[in-house]
């Protein structure tokens, strides 16, 4: 079994990746997203969620410079790189389930 480090860089490769079917197997039924602009519930309207973001740029990464758990969540450092041209920091707060399954993304910009 992966540990949550392992388990959160893969999550940000597949998001940087636009990888929708990836990210959907690491979701669990009930996720929960929240950042500065967009609250999704449920598994559907997250995925749905991450389309619209993704459609809405041509590029999109994501750098892990910072790593920190508690339990079972995942605090982390980021950097996301937009179109090769918008450099966001941000804090991800990503809560895991027992089964491994992200339940909960919180994103603050710094």
């Amino acid at each position: 079994m992966e540990n949550l480090e392992q388990k959160t860089k893969k999550y940000f490769n597949n998001f940087s990746n636009k990888d929708l079917k990836e990210l959907s197997k690491m979701f669990s039924e009930n996720i929960c997203l929240q950042d500065w602009e967009i609250f999704a519930e449920g598994k559907s309207e997250v995925l749905e969620a991450n389309k619209n973001i993704f459609d809405s740029v041509d590029s999109i990464s994501v750098t892990l410079k910072e790593f920190y758990q508690d339990g079972s969540v995942a605090i982390c450092l980021i950097d996301i790189n937009v179109n090769n041209e918008e450099m966001l920091k941000v804090i991800d707060i990503i809560k895991f389930n027992k089964d491994q399954k992200i339940i909960e993304v919180s994103a603050y910009k710094q």
